[in-house]
């Protein structure tokens, strides 16, 4: 066995091929097409299920795998038998025979994984939003076919600008677009800075996507955001991203951004001061969107006024009043102030009617009386139950309240209205007086007093 392992069988030019090579290679070729048969027949298989993908889309996947096959066996072979040959060499680089196939491996996975991930993957999951009615974006299948065209042009960018970076790599090749001085420093400019910078932007743009159709656009739909909140969202995290991926793409062409960071600290710190309040108005419009402590549809009470939220902007929210009037108030308000959400109970809050009667007067009736008229109103409910209370002994009236419990926020003023018309009718059947606030005047007589 070991005289086979190195005996040589037989010679090609001046390459031998021992035993030992054959057998390694002919176990690598078998390892090779186990792996082929597993992709092809099991891997794929599951996938094009998994993503519902038509037949012409899988033969064409299948395709591209093939010759990724026969170019991991001829490098097997090659690597095995040591059998290669110098292309081109200089003081720099080296292309050999295998690197050449190396290179047409790279770019043949390149277009396997961009095919996969935009054209099965991908296009596997806009398709089951459309079939869940569901879409990513709004404005139905058409907006949906616009991201999908869009994403998956973002992806492959980025998978062919990576495939260059290895090319390059592989190659040792590297093009200088500039180089010269500037200022007291050197700077080349080389094709890899370019592609560098350029997959930062791609990244960050699929990034964007990501987080905007993905993540925030399930939060929008479960949370009923308004078109505009969601655009001013959308337009934030779009600034924050390409701000910090600007900032590593010109890292990446060897422009030295300590100095701007620096600039851009000092003039974002500039603005902010300029712009507190607005700055301040915009975050705490975020932060009722993610906490959504404020809601569309709730109603509130802030500063007395009480209203109903008809829509939270990027900065600014729309609080309907209960006389119909809609007033503009900043988010930091609702989110620094004391606020009331009286939809955070129960649908339903208590109010109340006062009113003053003359001393003298009988207090059972008109407590009495009280409860009956908030009772008798339709727009009162019977439970809770009405409750009435003298609560304070005037300078010429004895002040009571009756309690009611209603949840007729918008036209509760109406409500009150008539349940005082009410309380003046009964008390003027039972003579029951109402006073009007009077003062005793006394006038001391100085000239008889000095007589």
């Amino acid at each position: 066995m070991e005289n086979f392992w190195s005996k040589i069988l037989f010679q090609i030019g001046s390459f031998q091929i021992s035993g030992g090579q054959l057998t390694l290679g002919i176990l690598l070729v078998l390892g090779l097409l186990i792996l082929d048969w597993l992709v092809l027949f099991w891997i794929l298989p599951k996938l094009f299920r998994r993503f519902q993908v038509e037949q012409a889309r899988r033969r064409q996947v299948r395709r591209r795998f093939q010759p990724l096959f026969l170019y991991g066996i001829v490098l097997s072979w090659m690597w095995v038998s040591k059998m290669d040959h110098t292309l081109y060499e200089d003081h720099i680089r080296r292309i050999n025979v295998s690197t050449l196939i190396q290179g047409l491996m790279l770019w043949q996975i390149a277009f396997i994984v961009d095919l996969i991930l935009g054209r099965v993957i991908l296009r596997g999951f806009f398709k089951a939003q459309e079939n869940l009615k569901n879409p990513i974006l709004m404005g139905g299948t058409s907006g949906l076919q616009r991201t999908w065209n869009t994403s998956n042009r973002y992806i492959k960018y980025a998978v062919y600008v990576v495939t260059c970076l290895f090319l390059l790599r592989l190659f040792n090749t590297d093009f200088t677009f500039f180089e010269g001085k500037i200022g007291k420093n050197l700077y080349a400019l080389r094709i890899s800075n370019v592609l560098g910078a350029a997959l930062v932007i791609l990244l960050a743009q699929l990034v964007i996507w990501i987080i905007v159709h993905l993540f925030l656009g399930n939060f929008y739909r479960r949370r009923n955001v308004n078109i505009g909140s969601q655009f001013a969202f959308n337009q934030l995290v779009n600034y924050l991203i390409y701000f910090v991926a600007g900032l590593i793409a010109l890292h990446f062409v060897g422009v030295n951004i300590t100095v701007i960071a620096g600039g851009t600290v000092a003039l974002l710190v500039g603005v902010g001061i300029g712009l507190q309040q607005t700055f301040n108005d915009f975050f705490s419009g975020i932060l009722l969107l993610f906490e959504r402590s404020i809601e569309v549809g709730d109603w509130v009470e802030i500063d007395g006024l009480v209203g109903k939220v008809r829509r939270i902007g990027p900065r600014t929210s729309v609080v309907q009043t209960r006389d119909n009037r809609s007033v503009i108030v900043p988010n930091s308000k609702l989110v620094i102030d004391n606020v009331t959400n009286w939809s955070h109970g129960d649908d339903l809050a208590r109010f109340q009617v006062e009113v003053g009667v003359a001393y003298g007067a009988d207090t059972q009736l008109v407590m009495k009386l009280l409860k009956e008229v908030a009772q008798n109103h339709p727009k009162v409910l019977p439970t809770p139950e009405v409750s009435a209370r003298l609560v304070l002994f005037g300078h010429s009236s004895l002040d009571f309240e009756v309690y009611f419990w209603s949840n007729e926020f918008m036209r509760i003023e109406d409500v009150k209205s008539d349940i005082r018309l009410g309380i003046e009718q009964k008390f003027r059947e039972h003579k029951i007086e109402i006073p009007y606030t009077q003062t005793d005047v006394w006038v001391r007589n100085w000239e008889s007093k000095g007589s």
